[in-house]
């Protein structure tokens, strides 16, 4: 970064050298000065000779207008008769400058001319006869010094020349600063930000972002790096999320089977032991040991099809469905259960002939598991379950709602979890599994639908399904 501007000031520096002395040192400069001014003392020369040398003793007029025609070839003159001023078009300065040369008396012959270069000017003398006193004319000129010669060019030259190549070099440092500058603000800070995210990350840090501002070189690699932190804090969250499942499943499976499975033994032991005598004694403890063997069924049927439900494995089979007549199919074939359970229904519906495009088997067994719930866990009263059917935004809204006791906000975060049962210590057994919920969040999801709950004056689980598009239909 700083060698190749280096590099390019010294190509410069050469380029310029060159340049330089060829222009200044070069001798057909001075030739064409020369030249030059030989065109102009022939010119003045000219205009001296046409003008009447008796006049410019007397007349003002001929003395205005010799000044005039040489101040135009940027001369100026003086004429001097007897030793003083006689007439002149030089400012007090360019006098004083010439006064050593007034003075002299260079030229003795009448109507004859010297030329003069000084350092700073050039000097015409011409001497000319009049009927009276002979009238000396000084014209000046500035010199134009497009050359230098000898040691003073050369010095000259080389003073110049540092000086410029002192000025390439340290503008081309400060460009180099400037650039190293930069560098470090686009580069080097965003590399140590991501040294210290990847730090973050290894101590279990995941919620600070990688800022990368004006940095399109590693925009993208920031970015990046965001979104597998971000990634990294989601299947951190899942995985916890798993390890507690997985936990309470463990905890949920051990409980739900110790208990049936101790009835069992219980029962079948008192058989072994001839403690039921009569046949009827008998039949009732094999009725239970049924009872508890079915209980057992069902809890690997629902472990079964959350297993599957969860691994994305179950075969759906989706269909063109009438939401209005699916429920009210649906409600019959439960009438029995809320009879039973002394539940009164109520169905509100303001779809007709809306369709939805479902797995019609699945999607029975979650309204059925929440229903279910519903049933379950408000048997000390009798209960009111509301089913309300709407349209809305292009989605079937199935509202399903009680009036029980409702749970906690706390329980309701956790409402669709798997093994996850309001009764912590799990001690009613009546209470269920603990999957129903979860089951019928993962079926509604699977049929492209979304699955909440509302806790007020009740529990409302509400369902979300898509209006059928017309290529399914």
């Amino acid at each position: 970064m700083v060698i190749l501007p280096l590099v390019t000031s010294i190509l410069m520096g050469a380029v310029f050298f060159f340049s330089v002395k060829k222009f200044i040192l070069n001798p057909d400069a001075e030739i064409t000065e020369i030249n030059e001014m030989n065109e102009s003392l022939h010119q003045i020369q000219t205009i001296i000779e046409d003008t009447d040398a008796n006049l410019l003793s007397d007349s003002i007029e001929t003395q205005q207008r010799l000044m005039n025609q040489l101040s135009d070839l940027d001369f100026y003159i003086c004429g001097i008769q007897a030793g003083k001023v006689l007439f002149t078009s030089l400012d007090k300065k360019e006098q004083s400058e010439l006064s050593d040369y007034i003075v002299r008396e260079n030229l003795y012959t009448a109507n004859q001319t010297l030329w003069v270069k000084d350092d700073n000017f050039f000097l015409l003398w011409r001497r000319l006869q009049t009927n009276t006193m002979p009238i000396t004319l000084i014209a000046m000129g500035d010199t134009d010094e497009n050359y230098l010669s000898g040691a003073g060019n050369t010095a000259a030259f080389i003073t110049v020349s540092f000086v410029i190549i002192t000025a390439i070099i340290f503008i081309v440092i400060l460009i180099s600063l400037h650039l190293a500058n930069k560098l470090l603000k686009k580069v080097m800070i965003p590399l140590n930000a991501l040294c210290d995210g990847a730090q973050r990350i290894r101590d279990g840090n995941y919620e600070q972002d990688i800022l990368c501002q004006n940095t399109e070189e590693l925009e993208k690699v920031c970015d990046t790096f965001n979104k597998m932190q971000h990634q990294l804090k989601e299947n951190l969250k899942k995985n916890e999320l798993y390890e507690r499942d997985r936990n309470e499943m463990l905890a949920g499976i051990s409980h739900d089977l110790r208990s049936p499975l101790t009835s069992i033994k219980s029962y079948v032991k008192g058989l072994q032991d001839d403690i039921a005598k009569t046949p009827d004694k008998q039949k009732a403890y094999l009725d239970i040991v049924y009872r508890k063997a079915c209980r057992i069924e069902e809890l690997i049927n629902s472990l079964f099809l959350f297993s599957k439900l969860k691994t994305g494995k179950f075969p759906f089979d989706y269909k063109s469905v009438t939401v209005q007549n699916f429920i009210v199919t649906l409600l019959d074939s439960m009438e029995c259960d809320f009879k039973k359970n002394n539940a009164v229904l109520i169905l509100k519906s303001t779809c007709t002939n809306q369709k939805v495009f479902i797995d019609g088997a699945q999607m029975t067994r979650a309204i059925t598991n929440i229903l279910d719930n519903s049933l379950k866990y408000n048997r000390d009263k009798q209960v009111h379950i509301t089913v309300t059917l709407s349209e809305q935004n292009g989605r079937i809204i199935i509202r399903i709602q009680d009036d029980g006791a409702g749970v906690t906000n706390e329980q309701l975060l956790r409402l669709f979890d798997s093994f996850y049962r309001g009764d912590e210590s799990r001690n009613n057994a009546t209470e269920g599994s603990g999957l129903g919920l979860a089951i019928a969040k993962n079926i509604v999801t699977a049929n492209n639908g979304n699955i909440y709950a509302e806790s007020n004056r009740g529990l409302t689980i509400i369902i979300e399904l898509p209006v059928e598009k017309e290529e399914h239909q």
